[in-house]
């Protein structure tokens, strides 16, 4: 009777605490990603440099940061090392590569290098883990195209080359650019990442 009575009580905890720790089975996919394009609409500090001939300046403004596709080196052999938009961040700076856009915009004109305020950028990038499988420190390199416009709405898109550094499980970084252009020779970003 006693050894019943301890089989049916342990039986009846195990059960209340895996239904307590298992996950729904109609995940609310409408509020996760909605939830998290509103986290991704928070954009990153970024510093432009404005120049011709006559002078020169810092230029503040503002990037977001969209990855289409992800690549993950680290990834479980059991999952796919293919992750599109929402990536894991341990995937992401474990080891990988990305195909990015950043839409970007500049709070004033560029006085300048007479270029447009909003621009985009596209291109392909590399995270390499240094610390911890890099939660700790990850390093980061690339190259992307500058799709934007002068005033007169002319083509003055021009090539970068991009290095990083992120800490605090890849939530903040420091990305330096520099641009192959006369009138814009770099940029440096405060890159912040929510997940």
């Amino acid at each position: 009777m006693k050894i019943r009575t301890v089989i049916i009580s342990v039986s009846v905890i195990f059960f209340f605490a895996s239904a307590s720790y298992s996950q729904s089975s109609s995940r609310n996919y409408f509020l996760e990603w909605s939830t998290w394009t509103l986290i991704q609409a928070i954009p990153s500090p970024v510093f432009y440099q404005d120049r011709n001939k006559t002078g020169s300046r810092l230029q503040f403004g503002l990037r977001w940061h969209i990855t289409p596709l992800n690549y993950s080196f680290n990834a479980n052999r059991l999952v796919s090392p293919v992750q599109y938009f929402k990536v894991n961040p341990v995937r992401r700076y474990g080891g990988s590569m990305e195909l990015f856009l950043q839409p970007e915009w500049t709070t004033s004109s560029f006085r300048y290098s007479d270029l447009d305020r909003f621009g985009m950028s596209g291109g392909i990038r590399g995270f390499i883990p240094a610390v911890e499988s890099g939660e700790y420190l990850s390093f980061s390199a690339g190259g992307k195209y500058n799709f934007r416009k002068n005033r007169q709405k002319e083509n003055a898109g021009f090539y970068s080359a991009e290095a990083g550094i992120y800490t605090l499980f890849g939530m903040i970084g420091i990305v330096a650019d520099y641009n192959f252009t006369k009138s814009s020779r770099y940029n440096i970003s405060l890159n912040i990442k929510y997940y």
